[in-house]
């Protein structure tokens, strides 16, 4: 019973330790998979759109491409089309993901 006693604050402060580390990966996936693909407004008819890559994605291209995409499909939503104006790219590093961000107008459909 002595022997329990004297272990019981050493797991204690482990399972404090677990419980810490695992609040912290969600909290870095629910970051990862939620609104790192969103449209910002940055000027009249001018938007910019950041993100990062999947698990699979070790390209910062990769990522580029998928936004450029998303951007193509936000403009169709408001009856235009997309014009590419610059972007970044950053390929994953071990412990960093894949990441782009892309700046882009949306201008009227020429028919």
């Amino acid at each position: 019973m002595l022997f329990l006693a004297t272990l019981m604050p050493t797991l204690m402060k482990a399972f404090r330790s677990f419980t810490s580390v695992v609040g912290i990966v969600v909290c870095i996936c629910g970051c990862a998979t939620s609104g790192t693909d969103r449209v910002v407004q940055i000027g009249p008819n001018t938007y910019k759109m950041g993100g990062l890559g999947k698990s699979t994605d070790s390209s910062g291209n990769a990522v580029k491409a998928r936004l450029y995409q998303q951007a193509a499909e936000f403009c169709r939503s408001k009856g235009g089309e997309m014009i590419p104006l610059n972007s970044t790219a950053q390929d994953s590093k071990p412990g960093q993901s894949a990441s782009a961000e892309i700046r882009f107008k949306c201008v009227p459909a020429s028919r």
